[in-house]
């Protein structure tokens, strides 16, 4: 029976790759994989050089970089087993798909078969994971070793992790048959971990010196400090485990990798041994496990984040539509009670005003100053990044539209409103977002720069001025799919579809770049009007704040024309496109 689930796997991998090869006939996947396989190329395998990690290296003084960093790593492994035995709830419930479990369950197949089947089927994915892991930690420069070592490294450490995951949900099942429910597994638990803990600072309170002004005083000091801790007994006998788990993946040279392998091979044995002999009756949680794995995927599939198999609840409309009016404003209303009361207009004044009220208040501690430098310096990119990401989120919007395009066609409106109401709510929620970053971002620019007159005024100007900018550039952008979907909906589809692979990969790539390019080209004639009315007005006023407000408004009116002419160009294609006559035979 093994053997044939052994075959039942291959032969589902050879289809997935014989389908992905068959794909390959058309231009949309061709190209997208081809990119994909450059991207990787580039990233990872143009610049690998192996190391020079055998065994007559010289070993060289102790990497405190190395050290630190395995410390790390054991104590978060150790931290996220203590917080599943703790906190996690998940009865023993293998992971299997609806067609393996109407396949394997209505089988006469023994429990440690089925077993033997989800480690298996795991493996593909550890495997895959720790080759591509490998690549990229093999850069990091203080980690020693080679990509081969890294590979092995990873896929000790990710297997460990599969099969103590599993383990420990055979052992609370068990737990749970003998009457301990998990309030009681919590505060066992929990109890024995705070004597534990209690025990841990009494013993280190009489062995390790507190920290002195010389171990506070720099970075380094701290980190010298806090590594002689951890590898003190007590401390080094509780991470024991997992730093024997990490060490061949951070040892420096082949010698120390197969020192370190033998300690982590037996961890991994005794795991999967206490996988295989654990006897607990799993089957009805997993058949409860595919069944919601169905329906959030499905619930995906229809624009979804979770499923809706609950019951609904009435929620409180986010503002009074009246009767008559803009279509575009009914679209906007739908939109937010889909979006979820966290983006009412109301309560997003609320959520605004408390977090500008708190950057005030650390505004006027000057001991918060540090809080001001990281706010200022992580702003920035956010914003960037929602700009970049937020429209992004479109393309589900545009394919749900496309899959209610019967119902949608028959409004009675022109192809313009029906685009402009779909793009508003987008909009809207992605400019108040960055409307709320860059008011946060005028805060912590007057707090650093402690001259609140000139840089308030200054700084405000140039927020008011680039929010101003920021509702047409992210009409702009969402215009992309829209644009994408009605002229080349077979690529669209290839993207919006689930799953992986090079190909979907590279296609997202082209779409992500696209976006690029058309905020480039958006704003190019808006910066150009922009810098010349700015001269203008500084040259005849005089005054550095007329100016910036006046190429501001410039720049704003230039890609408000470009938004409208947007629309109206993909209110037409909308009114003249056919989704069966576009999409080719499958």
């Amino acid at each position: 029976m093994t053997l044939a689930l052994v075959y039942l796997q291959a032969m589902v991998i050879r289809n997935a790759v014989a389908q992905r090869v068959r794909r390959l006939r058309q231009p949309r996947y061709l190209i997208a994989t081809l990119l994909g396989l450059a991207y990787f190329y580039f990233l990872f395998f143009r610049q690998l050089s192996p190391r020079d990690a055998g065994p007559g290296a010289p070993p060289g003084p102790a990497n405190i970089g190395l050290l630190v960093g395995l410390s790390v790593a054991a104590v978060i492994m150790t931290g996220r087993i203590v917080y599943s035995w703790i906190f996690s709830a998940n009865r023993a419930a293998l992971s299997f798909t609806e067609a393996e479990v109407a396949f394997l369950f209505q089988a006469p197949v023994p429990r440690r078969v089925l077993v033997h089947y989800k480690l298996l089927k795991s493996q593909i994915r550890i495997l895959f994971s720790a080759l591509l892991f490998a690549l990229v930690s093999h850069r990091v420069g203080f980690l020693g070793g080679n990509v081969w070592t890294h590979a092995a490294g990873w896929w000790i450490l990710l297997s460990t992790l599969e099969l103590h995951s599993i383990a420990a949900s055979f052992t609370r099942e068990r737990l749970l048959e003998v009457g301990l429910n998990p309030v009681r597994r919590r505060a066992l638990v929990g109890g024995g971990l705070l004597l534990i803990g209690v025990g841990l600072g009494w013993w280190l309170r009489r062995t390790v010196p507190a920290p002195s002004a010389a171990n506070l005083a720099e970075p380094m000091a701290i980190v010298h400090y806090l590594q002689g801790v951890l590898a003190t007994p007590p401390v080094s006998w509780l991470l024991a485990p997992c730093l024997w788990i990490l060490r061949p993946f951070f040892a420096p040279n082949l010698a120390a990798f197969f020192r370190a392998l033998g300690p982590a091979l037996l961890i991994l044995a005794a795991h999967y041994l206490w996988v295989i002999r654990s006897e607990v009756a799993f089957e009805e949680a997993s058949l409860e496990l595919a069944r919601r794995r169905a329906e959030r995927s499905e619930a995906r599939r229809a624009g979804h984040w979770s499923e809706r198999n609950r019951p609904a609840r009435k929620r409180r409309e986010p503002f009074d539509l009246p009767p008559h009016g803009l279509a575009a404003t009914a679209f906007l209303w739908r939109a937010l009670i889909s979006a979820g009361p966290w983006f009412y207009p109301r309560n997003w004044l609320f959520i605004s005003a408390a977090v500008v009220s708190t950057m005030l208040w650390l505004a006027s501690h000057p001991a918060y100053r540090t809080v001001m430098v990281v706010v200022q310096a992580a702003t920035l990119p956010v914003g960037f990044w929602v700009l970049i990401a937020g429209p992004m989120l479109m393309r589900r919007e545009v394919r749900l539209m496309m899959q209610r395009l019967d119902v949608v066609k028959t409004y009675p409106l022109r192809g313009w409103q029906v685009v402009l109401g779909e793009m508003l709510a987008p909009i809207a929620l992605i400019t108040a977002i960055e409307w709320l970053l860059l008011a946060v971002l005028a805060v912590a620019a007057a707090t650093l720069t402690g001259e609140y007159g000139s840089t308030v005024l200054f700084s405000g100007l140039g927020v008011v001025g680039v929010a101003l900018l920021v509702p047409p550039v992210v009409g702009l952008m969402t215009g992309i799919p829209f644009a994408a979907t009605l002229y080349f909906p077979s690529w669209m589809s290839a993207v919006g579809q689930g799953g992986g692979g090079l190909d979907v990969m590279g296609q997202r790539m082209i779409f992500a770049g696209g976006y690029l390019v058309v905020l480039a080209a958006a704003l190019l004639p808006a910066a150009l009007v922009a810098a010349v009315l700015y001269f203008i007005v500084l040259w005849l006023a005089g005054s550095q704040a007329a100016a910036l407000s006046a190429g501001a408004g410039a720049a704003s009116l230039v890609l408000i024309g470009e938004l409208a002419t947007v629309v109206w160009w993909l209110g037409g294609r909308y009114e003249q496109f056919d989704l069966s006559a576009e999409l080719p035979p499958s």
